[in-house]
């Protein structure tokens, strides 16, 4: 039986578009795919990220080496600074990191109670040809550097608490001279005098 050539034509036409329907949807399976997959090594990366920084701030306090403890107890308690970062200098080599060491002594619960945090900012950015680069991104980037316990320490009156502040320089960090300070508070109020970080990234 000879057949219709406008039959045919049809024919042919729906299952070119068939292919190119299955060819679409093959496509998009793939992307798809791709998308998941990527998502899942952000994510991997993310929790990684995350449980590096939570076993970092739960290590900070015990990285805190002989000569910066006794330093702290020196300016704490021989002292009586309220608060104390000694070794407020160190040259880090992108890749590496670095703790300091900072102290609180409360000798004023009467006006700040027991309970003090600590607060990291970027004071200024200077790059390896001495110009000034203190301006967003370049200061929330480093700012990630810094990892520290946000929460409140207890501290009774009298007594004195150390904890650690950790930089975590990147590989690909610009080298420079990198300059943070550091805040203690307590009831909304500064508590004792402003310290500073400086990092000389090599």
């Amino acid at each position: 039986m000879k057949k219709n050539p406008h039959h045919l034509k049809k024919m042919a036409s729906f299952n070119k578009r068939n292919q190119f329907d299955k060819k679409a949807a093959i496509e998009l399976s793939m992307n798809t795919l791709v998308i998941i997959i990527i998502s899942l090594v952000i994510l991997g990366s993310g929790i990684t990220l995350l449980y590096k920084f939570v076993g970092g701030a739960e290590d900070l306090k015990g990285k805190l080496d002989e000569r910066t403890n006794t330093e702290l107890e020196h300016l704490l308690v021989d002292q009586g600074k309220q608060v104390a970062l000694p070794l407020q200098t160190a040259d880090i080599i992108a890749g590496e990191d670095h703790t300091f060491g900072i102290g609180i002594l409360n000798i004023d619960a009467e006006n700040f109670g027991d309970q003090f945090s600590i607060t990291v900012t970027v004071a200024k950015i200077i790059d390896s040809l001495g110009i000034d680069q203190t301006l967003p991104p370049n200061s929330e980037k480093a700012l990630s550097w810094v990892l520290y316990n946000s929460e409140p320490l207890t501290i009774k009156e009298n007594d004195h608490a150390s904890s650690g502040i950790l930089v975590s320089i990147p590989l690909d960090a610009p080298k420079g001279q990198y300059i943070y300070n550091v805040n203690v508070m307590a009831k909304g109020k500064q508590y004792g005098n402003t310290q500073k970080m400086i990092v000389n990234v090599k």
